[in-house]
Order: C-alpha cells, then structure tokens, then sequence
C-alpha cells in the first residue's frame, strides 16, 4: 500500500486572500521505512504561459518548411520551503508536520485558462537517494481583493452612445440611435446586472429584436522567445429577445442578467489578464447589417454596498415616445466615501467553482504523476438583494 498524505488547511475551503496566513498541518501516513535526504514543506505560487504555433520560414535554398515554435512566459509569486525532517530513515507510521505560511499583498488572484494559468500549490515533498522523490500536492486559491467601495467610479452608471446607419446597398435608409445604460460600472459575482436598452429607431427598416452577451476575454502575454500576445474568449450569457422595434417608433427594452462564477478583473500588467465586456446586437430586418454595441464592465471581489439594495425588476419593454433621463447617482449613506465600507450588511459570501473553464492548461513542467489537470479555483458569490 502506497504512502498516503492529508492536507489540514485553517481554512477549510482551500481559498485565501492576498496577505492572510496559511497555516495547519499536513499528515503523512507510511506503512514502510523510507531513506531520505530531507523532507520539505513547499507553498509556491506562480503564473505560466505557454502555447506552440506553426510558423513557414523560407530557407536558404528558396524552399520553405515549417517550424514549431513555442511561446511562453512565467512570474513567481511566491516560493516558501521549510525542511521539516532532515537526512536519515522515516520510520513506519504516522507523521504530522505543522506549518504557517504568510502570502504577500500583491499576489494575483488564481485564473484557470486554455493557454496559461495563476496557481497556488503546497506540497509536502520526500527527496529520496536512489529513488524517485514521493511528492504530494493540493491546489489553493487566492484572492486579490477588490472592494468596488473603495473606487468612486464604479458607483457611477455606464451610458453608452452610439448611432447606426440603416443602409440598402448603397443608399442610406435612416438611422437607429441606441443608448444603452447600466445603474452601476462594477459588479460581483451572483448578483444581477439591470440594463435598460433605448432605441430610436429613425429608419425605414423594422429592428426584429436584440442579442445581450456578458463576454469575458482573458489575455496571455508570452516573452520567450519574444513578445506575443493570444486570447481566449468566452461568452458567459447570451440570450435573444424577439421583441420587435418597428420603424420611426422608439422603444426601451429592460433586462438582467447574472454574473456567473468567473476571475475577478485583473488590476495592472501581468502575463495573464481578464477582462470584461457587455454587449448588445440589434437584429435588423432585410437586407441591413446588424448592429452592434459594447462597454466594458469591472467584475470585483466585493460588492457596491448600493448594488446589493437594488431590487432587479423583471425583463420587460416599453413604448414610449420621449427619451428617458439618464438613472440618478446612487445617494452616499452617512459614512461617507472616505470611510471603510461596513460589510456586515452584504453578509457573508459562497464560494463557487468557475463552470466554464476553458480547455485545462496541462503544466509540462511539472511531475507528470502530481499534476492537477481541470483544476477550478473558487471565487466569492454574493446573493442578490431584492429589498
């Protein structure tokens, strides 16, 4: 029977913020002496990127022929190791080693992605002479946080602008002019996103309905063997309305969508980054081209204290024959802007695993025996408000 080894985490749930303490202990159970040359605590956490692309490259001789090239980067967070048992023989039995490992500030937050990954493991590791080294590993996730009460910004709403051309071959049929508005510019995962959608249609053309997505676009960074750049996108939400807008009638459609476990929005540059967008497409009757409009949207760890008091209605749509006023800026309570938000009103959160994670990034690097292919962090997931 094979050595056996238990991971006892602080907390329970494996996730951590940057700058909390990981700490308790890690049980190894042998049924056979074993020689070794140490035994090590390992906490490392780093990022990695790595893809190959196929590049035709002409040779001296006028031929060509193909060449694989492999991109790829990395950056260390961390790398914390602690001896815990020194040269000798391991008896048989049971063996219990603590540990208590402080993270730094800045650590990025873990992010799972087809070409590259942010990961945080602890390992307890037997370097043995003669012998394959017995190695044992858990994956844990870390948090950056991002308190969206800390950044006046996003309690202003989103409003975006734009107008489009109705055209029939090459002769102009009107114009559609289209504001789209979002109560606050940053939200949480679990909570519901209001959208109110205004169309003026000034065309001859009917708008048969409209598209909105909640899109997610995670960017890689390669440096070696030089600087290269691949992303994955992902659509998160999608839904289709077939509520018409017929021409010369002006119409607002109202809807919501929920923030889905996902990485939070990444702050600053890093090989690995996530971002955010949310987009509507206009349906356009006949021979027009639909339309379409995005604006990007930050997705925090914490969420405006304002955006857990908002009730979301449910979907609708009107007819109106006015344009609507932009939405209000939320109120401040009596704390203030320049005071620490009070959490105890948002309660505490759910941790979810990302559900659409893309094809698991596979480390080469590492130990073919201790890897931990599909891997899926857990993120915090507030529950909507609707009082």
């Amino acid at each position: 029977m094979p050595s056996t080894c238990e991971f006892q985490l602080n907390n329970p749930n494996a996730v951590y913020n940057s700058g909390d303490t990981v700490s308790g202990a890690i049980v190894l159970n042998t049924n056979s002496p074993k020689d070794i040359r140490d035994i090590r605590i390992i906490f490392r956490g780093e990022g990695k990127v790595s893809w190959t692309e196929t590049e035709r490259r002409r040779k001296s001789d006028g031929t060509y022929t193909n060449h694989t090239v492999q991109y790829k980067a990395h950056e260390l967070y961390i790398d914390n190791t602690t001896t815990v048992c020194g040269e000798g023989t391991l008896p048989a039995g049971t063996h219990t080693y603590t540990f208590q490992i402080l993270l730094p500030l800045l650590c990025p937050t873990s992010c799972e992605g087809r070409y590259g990954h942010i990961r945080y493991e602890l390992m307890l590791k037997l370097n043995r002479p003669f012998r394959f080294d017995n190695e044992f590993s858990i994956p844990l996730t870390v948090l950056k946080l991002i308190d969206l009460n800390l950044n006046p910004a996003f309690r202003i709403p989103i409003e975006s602008e734009d107008v489009f051309s109705s055209c029939w071959w090459c002769c102009s049929n009107g114009t559609v002019n289209t504001t789209l508005t979002i109560p606050f510019g940053g939200y949480a995962i679990g909570q519901s996103v209001k959208y109110s959608l205004y169309v003026q249609n000034q065309s001859m053309d009917d708008i048969e309905g409209y598209t909105i997505e909640f899109n997610r676009k995670i960017i890689f960074v390669a440096r070696t063997p030089h600087h290269k750049v691949r992303e994955d996108k992902t659509t998160l939400h999608k839904k289709s309305y077939g509520i018409r807008c017929l021409r010369l009638t002006t119409r607002i459609f109202d809807g919501n969508f929920l923030i889905v476990s996902t990485p939070p929005t990444t702050e600053g540059e890093s090989i690995i980054s996530v971002r955010y967008s949310i987009k509507v497409i206009l349906n356009m009757a006949g021979c027009s081209s639909d339309n379409s409009m995005s604006v990007p949207i930050v997705i925090g760890t914490v969420p405006l204290r304002e955006s857990m008091l908002t009730a979301v209605p449910l979907e609708t749509n009107r007819l109106i024959t006015v344009a609507p006023t932009a939405p209000e800026l939320p109120q401040d309570d009596q704390r203030g802007n320049d005071l620490p938000p009070s959490y105890q009103e948002l309660g505490p959160p759910s941790f979810e695993e990302a559900t659409r994670s893309s094809s698991p990034f596979i480390d080469t690097d590492r130990n073919k025996h201790n890897r931990h292919i599909g891997f899926r962090p857990l993120y915090p997931s507030y529950l909507q408000s609707d009082d």
